[in-house]
């Protein structure tokens, strides 16, 4: 009997311990917060540089961000008042994301290629704010990489620009190199190519506008933003000397009337003549030459010290513009002498009426 009381003392003593260690594991892991590094996704970048306060949403936990912290698919990034960010993508790509902003990286994957190139397919959302971005460009690789907003997506390849979205329902878009394709999320039929140097916008539910030249004040104002994140920004995405012995393609003289059997370059246009005749003009040597072989003598100069062409087209241009002021003075003369002429017929026959 005193047998079966110790061992049921024992099965007692266990359970009680082994809840109370539950307990104590329970109170560690509320009092102290370790932070979330999902152990199923890779690192596909860092936080490079950080101004101001900066938080990143990770698996439904908010922690502050800080240089050099790591970034991981599904990663949430926001930004507040006078803040900055700059993310740089382990396959050379990166973001930026400026005040007030707020960026979803919904997916993205790198798989490398070679040495210097790698698979890239992206989807990154903002969802508010403006960012500028670049995709880095591979020669050997495919990238699909698309940002995306309320009402617009944008298919991106090695290309640099700014999205704005900080007036809701309206998506800025402008390109500093390369060329974008931006869609209608609303008619994913309406799109168009927005090429460097060139912006578009979408509003609301309508089709992107036709691409306009951005403003250089713009562009350089955007430009100084970029810089405060990162002043060497613009020399760290510069494409990479090729190694030594790699294939060069072959460069063009523009000097040279040939063009190594190819067709000349459409690098032309039709312009009037002072005589009222036509002529088609061209800055491409090689087609100067077949427009020679036409007929057609009237071109533009085919070098830099050639001006024989244009001073004798300003020299029939003053001609008859001389022409003209001399015409225009006869005329003038005729109707003051016609005017004189009148004036003193009137004054003779008076005095006999």
């Amino acid at each position: 009997m005193t047998g079966l009381k110790y061992k049921l003392i024992r099965q007692y003593m266990a359970i009680l311990l082994s809840r109370l260690i539950l307990q104590l594991f329970l109170i560690a892991t509320l009092a102290f917060d370790f932070p979330i590094f999902p152990q199923s996704l890779e690192v596909i970048g860092k936080l490079a540089n950080i101004i101001g306060k900066a938080e990143v949403v990770r698996s439904g936990k908010t922690l502050p961000a800080e240089k050099n912290m790591p970034i991981f698919e599904t990663d949430d990034l926001i930004t507040y008042d006078k803040t900055a960010i700059k993310i740089e993508f382990n396959d050379g790509s990166n973001l930026m994301a400026f005040q007030d902003a707020k960026i979803k990286i919904s997916e993205y994957r790198i798989k490398a290629k070679g040495k210097d190139s790698s698979d890239l397919k992206s989807a990154i959302e903002v969802i508010k704010g403006k960012v500028r971005f670049f995709v880095k460009p591979q020669e050997d690789a495919k990238v699909d990489a698309k940002y995306k907003t309320s009402n617009s997506v944008m298919g991106i390849r090695g290309t640099s620009g700014f999205i704005d979205t900080s007036s809701v329902g309206n998506t800025q878009i402008i390109i500093t190199t390369g060329t974008v394709e931006v869609t209608s999320l609303a008619d994913p039929t309406k799109s168009v190519v927005v090429p460097a140097n060139k912006y578009t916008e979408v509003i609301e539910n309508r089709p992107p506008t036709q691409p306009k030249t951005a403003p250089p004040m713009i562009i350089n104002r955007l430009n100084a933003e970029a810089t405060m994140v990162d002043p060497n920004f613009k020399e760290s995405e510069k494409p990479a000397p090729k190694p030594e012995g790699a294939p060069k393609k072959k460069e063009e003289n523009p000097s040279s009337g040939s063009n190594d059997g190819k067709p000349p370059s459409s690098e032309k246009k039709q312009v009037f003549n002072t005589d009222g005749t036509s002529t088609v003009v061209s800055t491409n040597n090689s087609l100067n030459d077949v427009l020679v072989s036409q007929g057609n003598q009237q071109l533009r100069p085919s070098n830099i010290t050639d001006f024989e062409p244009i001073k004798n087209t300003l020299k029939e241009v003053s001609s008859i513009s001389d022409q003209i002021n001399r015409q225009i003075n006869t005329i003038i003369d005729t109707s003051a002498g016609f005017e004189k002429t009148k004036n003193i017929t009137v004054n003779v026959n008076s005095p006999s009426q």
